[in-house]
């Protein structure tokens, strides 16, 4: 009896132990398995609008974004296209071209920048009319992994040579990915003689031609190397800008002439008058009667004062030319311009003085006036 009552004892604590067991894993563990059943409802369509389809554009020719030619006023850039600009040798101008390409910075090796006086002919184009006056030459390279800037022509100072500045631009029609852009700016100071250009007089503002005659014309070059073309592709734009006339007599020279009564006597030495004319001009000479510094009541007449200089070979007098003698230039009619350098020096001007019998000994004087008008 005792040994039927322990076991009977030990089969049902058996059984407790395991019944705990299970109900501690149903509550404390997650469970061995889950039935269940789907009851979706009615979903008849589903959208999903969270991807697109991307294209890129790529262009193998690089774009000119934008183009500008400015003055320097007082810090601030102003546009000078299609207006007149001045040559007095310290207002600074410079040319700025906002480029972009779609296949690099590196493929852009050439920025070239031509201008030229059309000489009132639009078909005209750079170096037909070579001359540091009527032409110069800009230029950008980007061949080597760093840049270099040159001004190509002219050397003789006609055109003097500013800052360059490259900043990087954005182009907002590129690709992030593959676009760069590139605001390219070039300086410069035009010095007096820059050939005078007063356009037609009808400027129209047309972006991207030339069309006024008596201007100059600029065309701005970008050459891609092509290296995913089939060869090397340049681009361009062409436009215009005007040029003020500018006329300065900068010095001359005192002519002393020392003689006896009866002497055609001829000055010590030449003279030198030195100029600044920026388009076709003339140049006269001009004298009064000579008057004795202390007793005016003595004077020679204008018309015995004889010279010669510039154009003028053979010695001229006063009587036989109204309102002045011309050096260079005649009535109605002017010298061509000159096609470099930044003044005229006329080394050669020689005056003579035909002295009366009799003339009372002495000093005498008479003003000089010269005249230089540019056309």
């Amino acid at each position: 009896m005792e040994m039927e009552r322990k076991r009977k004892l030990f089969t049902t604590l058996v059984g407790i132990t395991i019944i705990s067991s299970l109900v501690v894993n149903i509550f404390l563990m997650s469970p061995l398995m889950m039935i269940g059943r789907a009851d979706p409802g009615d979903i008849p369509h589903i959208w999903h609008n969270t991807t697109t389809l991307n294209v890129t554009v790529l262009h193998l020719e690089p774009r000119i974004l934008w183009y500008d030619f400015q003055y320097n006023q007082g810090g601030t850039w102003v546009t000078k296209l299609n207006t007149q600009s001045d040559v007095n040798n310290t207002a600074e101008y410079r040319f700025i071209i906002n480029i972009s390409s779609d296949q690099g910075w590196d493929d852009i090796e050439f920025v070239n920048i031509y201008t030229w006086y059309d000489q009132g002919n639009e078909i005209s184009t750079y170096n037909q009319t070579q001359g540091g006056n009527w032409n110069f030459y800009l230029q950008y390279e980007n061949t080597t992994g760093t840049a270099i800037w040159r001004m190509l022509w002219p050397h003789a100072g006609e055109f003097i040579q500013g800052t360059y500045s490259d900043r990087v631009g954005h182009d907002p029609y590129g690709s992030a990915g593959f676009t760069e852009c590139h605001n390219l700016s070039f300086s410069f100071i035009p010095s007096y003689q820059v050939r005078y250009a007063p356009g037609d007089g009808l400027w129209d503002n047309t972006y991207n031609t030339t069309n006024d005659v008596e201007s100059w014309n600029f065309r701005m070059e970008i050459t891609d190397s092509g290296e995913d073309a089939p060869g090397p592709i340049t681009i361009w734009i062409n436009d215009e800008f005007g040029i003020y006339s500018y006329s300065e007599i900068v010095s001359a020279g005192w002519p002393t002439i020392i003689g006896h009564p009866g002497e055609n006597a001829t000055a010590l030495s030449n003279i030198s008058i030195i100029s600044r004319s920026n388009g076709n001009y003339s140049l006269t000479t001009d004298v009064t009667t000579l008057v004795h510094r202390t007793f005016p009541g003595a004077t020679i007449s204008r018309e015995r004062i004889w010279v010669r200089g510039g154009d003028l070979n053979t010695y001229d007098n006063f009587t036989a030319s109204a309102g002045g003698i011309y050096f260079y230039g005649a009535l109605g009619t002017y010298h061509l311009a000159e096609a470099s350098g930044t003044s005229l020096t006329t080394g050669d001007v020689q005056y003579k003085c035909d002295i009366p019998l009799g003339q009372i000994a002495g000093d005498y004087v008479a003003p000089i006036r010269y005249h230089l008008m540019t056309t």
